[in-house]
């Protein structure tokens, strides 16, 4: 097995070829089997169904985090390419080349706002220039699609659109900024209704595998729409990442000091989009958690590292904001990934980063502070719970899965994401009604929790695996790939 050493730049003896080398962010995940040479953005076409077998560490990780980190996945023997990184293949096999992290170079600077615009301007409309046409910009009303929109000269081009998350989509917030950010824009803009996306498992399954989880599927139906629009240039314009790097991230600040595996679990996990590794029958030592600490010691204090950091960790995950547009024919261009653009915005004073002042300023100077105008918006967030009513998921085989976790907790999750768990439902829809907030506080504090939506995550999670399985006995019995 090639383990990653680091020899000078261009170095590579002339006998090998490189095949794939990633970015700072590694933004877009690079897989590759360690025993058949295979490499691959794709985890499935790696992967040796007829000889699967599961990584104690990967697994059990992927479980925790919903999708692969620390370079490996949940498959033995498959990894992944880690940022700043070159894969060569040759006579003896694959060899990784690990460069230096150019991130580190910028910890102590500083940047000041006016160079941070003027970069992002000049990004933004490169981009747009690319191809003729139609620009999408995928607008949710908050900061990063507005700094965008902002930006773009050819206000003309720009077809904006956006998708509701609360009962009533034209209520959401999303949709109620949007509209108005566009209005005083002057942009085209559309909103695009969603709760079909139980029906994108098998593409879904297709791009990610065993990679992910399936969450990002209201994607899938949200670009299905817009493509269905768009009648020329297929350019989108993302803000992918730009929450992270724009402002004081609280999400990193969770803990001050990180001590071990699990305060790094706390505050790089994504949310409650995961299943739980305790149900696995796989013991693990958390060894990518711990391999974390040591090699980047400044992340226990230190608040810019842990940023770019956990947008590292998560881009298993968020490499879906590109590649299912590019999937459906869209060219993605992420100008918030660049680092120049990133680093530089992560190095404003600490004061104007916080509650990302700069940004508020520069909205105001444009007429397009949104948060001044008191908009009537809905903040619920109902767009799981609509999805469950409109397709509802069928259960997962508890029978395949035993192989990896106990099939209680698989029967769990299915009772939970059914009809049984409509009073989990009710508990969190009465949660924003003013008469029962106090007791639906004092219900949580007792240890009531919405675990439907915590057995919506696990679910995502562990259907991918049961997919695998499933092609793995096809392969298996001679069946093919089904």
């Amino acid at each position: 097995m090639p383990e990653p050493r680091r020899v000078p730049s261009g170095a590579a003896p002339r006998s090998e070829t490189l095949v794939f080398e990633t970015d700072w962010l590694a933004s877009r995940p690079v897989f590759y089997n360690v025993r058949t040479g295979r490499s691959s953005q794709v985890v499935d076409d790696v992967i040796d169904l007829a000889d699967l077998e599961f990584d104690p560490e990967g697994l059990n990780d992927y479980l925790d985090f919903g999708f692969s980190v620390f370079g490996r996945t949940a498959v033995r023997d498959v990894r992944m390419l880690r940022f700043s990184s070159r894969l060569y293949s040759g006579p003896a096999g694959l060899r990784v080349e690990e460069l230096d992290d150019p991130a580190y170079e910028w910890l102590d600077r500083s940047s000041r706002v006016d160079e941070v615009v003027e970069l992002a301007e000049a990004s933004v409309n490169e981009a747009a220039a690319e191809i003729p046409g139609e620009v999408v910009v995928p607008t949710s009303g908050g900061f990063d699609s507005r700094f965008i929109n902002v930006l773009l000269h050819d206000r003309a081009r720009v077809r904006a659109y956006t998708y509701g998350v609360s009962d009533d989509p034209a209520r959401s917030a999303e949709a109620v900024k949007a509209a108005e950010l566009c209005r005083r824009l002057g942009l085209s803009w559309e909103l695009v209704p969603l709760g079909d996306f139980h029906r994108y498992f098998d593409e879904w399954d297709r791009l990610f595998g065993v990679s992910s989880h399936a969450h990002g599927m209201y994607h899938i139906e949200f670009y299905r729409h817009i493509a269905s629009r768009i009648s020329r240039g297929r350019l989108l314009l993302s803000g992918a990442s730009g929450e992270w790097f724009s402002g004081d991230d609280p999400e990193v600040r969770t803990i001050e000091t990180l001590r071990g595996p699990e305060d790094l679990l706390e505050v790089f996990r994504y949310g409650r989009m995961c299943a739980d590794s305790r149900q696995s029958w796989f013991r693990s030592e958390r060894l990518g958690l711990q391999r974390l600490l040591a090699e980047q010691p400044r992340i226990r204090t230190e608040m810019l590292p842990r940023v770019f950091t956990v947008v590292r960790l998560r881009t298993t995950l968020l490499s879906y904001l590109q590649t299912v547009p590019e999937s459906l024919g869209f060219v993605p261009r992420a100008p918030f990934l660049d680092i120049g653009l990133a680093m530089r915005m992560l190095t404003l004073p600490g004061d104007l980063r916080y509650e990302r002042r700069w940004q508020r300023e520069f909205f105001a100077a444009h007429g397009v502070d949104l948060e001044a105008a008191s908009l009537p918006v809905d903040h619920r967030n109902f767009l799981n719970a609509r999805a469950m009513r409109r397709v509802p998921l069928r259960p997962l085989d508890v029978g395949l899965l035993r192989e990896l976790v106990r099939p209680d907790y698989v029967r769990w999750v299915n009772r939970t994401v059914g009809p049984l768990g409509l009073p989990h439902e009710v508990v969190s829809r009465l949660a924003w009604q003013r008469g029962f907030r106090n007791a639906v506080k004092q219900l949580r504090r007792m240890g009531l929790s919405d675990r439907r939506a915590q057995a919506y995550g696990a679910y995502l999670t562990l259907r991918p695996l049961e997919s695998l399985l499933r092609r793995r006995d096809a392969v298996r019995r001679g069946d093919g790939i089904p």
